[in-house]
Order: C-alpha cells, then sequence, then structure tokens
C-alpha cells in the first residue's frame, strides 16, 4: 500500500469516528479539569489523566484580536522557509474538504522518506474551538496556548498513536485547524507537538494578511 493510500485511510477513519462519536450525552472526555485551569491560570499542554464523565469546565480565554477566515485560502497560510522547516515535500495542494466541516482545506505532504507523515489544514468560518471543549464529540481534547492565542488540541478517543489536532480560536465562531496524520505508530504527545507548530506558523502567516 502506498504512503499516500495509507494517509487518505486514517483520514476517513478519523472522520467517520469524529462524526459518529457527536451525541447529546453531556458527559465523556471535554477538557483538562485540574486545579491550574479551572482557576484560570495557564493552559497547559497535556491532556487531561482522566476526566471520564465529567462536565466541560475549561473557561475559553479572551484572543489578542480577530483575525477572520472569510476568504482565506488555506494553501497561503505557510511561507516557503515555513515549509522547508515542517520537512513539506512539494507545494501545498487545495484538497476537497471531507463531510464535516465543508471548509476550504489544503494538504501538505511531509517527507519521502521515513517518517511519513502530513497534515491537513482547514479554515473553518462557522464552528469555534468550544465544540472540542463540549464533551459531545468521540476525542480526547484539552485547551492549549497558540503564540498567545486560546486553542485546542484533540485526538480520536482512547487512541494513542494516530492523530493530533490543534485547532485555534481566530474570531467568534471560526478556527484556524491543523490536522497532523503520521503512516505509522507515533505518540500521540509527539504528533501535537508538530501539530502545533505547524498552527503556529499558519497564525503567524495569517495575521501578516491581515
Amino acid at each position: 500500500m502506498s504512503s499516500r493510500t495509507l494517509r487518505c485511510a486514517i483520514v476517513g477513519l478519523l472522520a467517520l469516528s469524529l462524526i459518529t462519536g457527536c451525541t447529546d450525552k453531556e458527559s465523556g472526555e471535554a477538557s483538562p479539569t485540574d486545579s491550574n485551569e479551572s482557576s484560570g491560570d495557564a493552559p497547559t499542554n497535556d491532556p487531561p489523566a482522566s476526566s471520564e464523565g465529567a462536565q466541560p469546565t475549561v473557561e475559553i480565554p479572551d484572543r489578542p484580536k480577530d483575525l477572520s477566515l472569510a476568504g482565506v485560502d488555506p494553501c497561503s497560510l505557510f511561507t516557503t522557509a515555513q515549509l522547508t522547516e515542517l520537512g513539506i515535500a512539494g507545494k501545498p495542494k487545495p484538497a476537497k474538504s471531507d463531510d464535516q466541516f465543508h471548509a476550504p482545506l489544503c494538504t501538505l505532504d511531509g517527507p519521502q522518506n521515513e517518517p511519513y507523515y502530513s497534515y491537513d489544514v482547514l479554515v473553518i468560518t462557522d464552528l469555534g474551538i468550544d465544540t472540542w471543549l463540549s464533551g459531545r464529540r468521540n476525542v480526547d481534547s484539552w485547551l492549549v496556548d497558540v503564540d498567545g492565542y486560546p486553542a485546542v488540541d484533540f485526538k480520536t478517543k482512547g487512541v494513542e498513536d494516530r492523530d493530533c489536532s490543534t485547532t485555534v480560536d481566530v474570531a467568534e465562531g471560526q478556527q484556524l485547524m491543523v490536522n497532523q496524520f503520521p503512516l505509522s505508530d507515533v505518540d500521540y504527545k509527539q504528533l501535537c507537538q508538530l501539530s502545533e507548530k505547524a498552527a503556529t506558523m499558519a497564525l503567524q502567516t495569517l495575521q501578516t494578511l491581515k
């Protein structure tokens, strides 16, 4: 199986798990509930050890300023230098968004040699990051900071080595999302570091366009 085919299979599994995990239940893994975040202190980049059955308790901090994603091409959010730093092979490629978001999407293919990985970058203008902290999606999620902006890291619930996404609160009801997909087993903490790095770069470029 080619690396591209395997990546597509992973993307499909992730989309299916997130869609089928949306229910009306109020319980479930929602966000970290440690004393630091509950008291409004700076968020950490660690997922909750266990908050099964807990209600969302994390308050999303204010963003420094609004950065509207209306009309933004996700493939324009990375400079040549940034792509090189991320190890991206070739130019960013526009792609059709999945059925969950219906949002502009850009694919960044990683190295041609192992370890294989890629990114999907989405500009979502009709859904805020609070959806990932609601406890109603099939994800483990936790609040993080991306270059001063509130953001959420999330992964498929109960899975440790398949994916990590970082999505940034850039404006009311809008989020800049980076999905990191490995094509081999990698601990999610490493994947989240990569998705946060790419999200930081995209956010920095977005600020130069506004």
